[in-house]
């Protein structure tokens, strides 16, 4: 008589198998989540350094010759959302970033304020925009404000053919950028969710243990002929 385990034959789970895996294990799973979540809040409240935006925005101007030719008009704006482009890669320049630090009245290195701005061109408009990025709100407004008040002569001296003007001064931040806490405290709880329930069918399915009849057809290539009653 073969009582091996039939390892040929594929595992096959139902879903009434799952629902009762994460029923018989529902403690298992509650302190795994409550143990992923808490991690995970206590990592993003205490752990990571929070750091604080400061925003400066600009508008494009590009000269036009004649401001009533509805063509030219037309042209300008799309030389301006062009300019936009050439004006973020010129605030990319080591020269630029030097010019800051030197308004700034800190020592930073360039490859340090370099990390800290990012620029983007918002979409289908003539606006730039100066993100800075770093653990002191006193220091992002800072940079900012020096971006602002150095970036309009600087690339005006570059570009005569258009003008950049400050349209949206830089803020002190309220409060952190980053981490997003509870963002991530949700994801740490979806996480120990599905790590609970996984663990909750996985130790079920590795479990070979007999206690009925079904256990016995189920995991063994052999025939019941008899079933001894219990006796109580």
């Amino acid at each position: 008589m073969n009582q091996e385990i039939n390892r040929d034959q594929p595992t096959e789970i139902s879903l009434v198998d799952i629902l009762l895996s994460l029923k018989n294990h529902i403690v298992l799973i509650i302190l795994i989540t409550a143990l992923f979540t808490s991690l995970f809040w206590v990592v993003n409240k205490f752990v990571i350094v929070p750091t604080y935006d400061s925003t400066v925005k600009f508008y494009i101007e590009a000269s036009v010759t004649d401001e009533d030719n509805p063509s030219l008009g037309l042209q300008a704006v799309n030389l301006a959302q062009r300019i936009a482009n050439t004006y973020i890669e010129l605030m990319k320049t080591n020269s630029f970033y030097s010019l800051l630090t030197e308004h700034i009245g800190i020592d930073l290195p360039v490859s340090e304020l370099r990390e800290m701005i990012s620029y983007k061109s918002v979409q289908d408009t003539e606006i730039l925009e100066a993100n800075v990025r770093t653990t002191d709100p006193d220091l992002s407004l800072k940079i900012a404000s020096t971006i602002a008040k150095v970036a309009p002569n600087a690339m005006n001296e570059i570009k005569s053919n258009a003008t950049l003007t400050v349209i949206d001064q830089p803020l002190r931040a309220k409060g952190h950028s980053t981490p997003h806490v509870a963002r991530n405290t949700a994801l740490g709880l979806v996480l120990g969710l599905f790590m609970g329930s996984i663990l909750a069918i996985l130790i079920d399915m590795f479990n070979i243990k007999i206690r009925t009849e079904e256990d016995i057809t189920k995991n063994f290539d052999i025939t019941i002929i008899g079933v001894v009653p219990k006796i109580s």
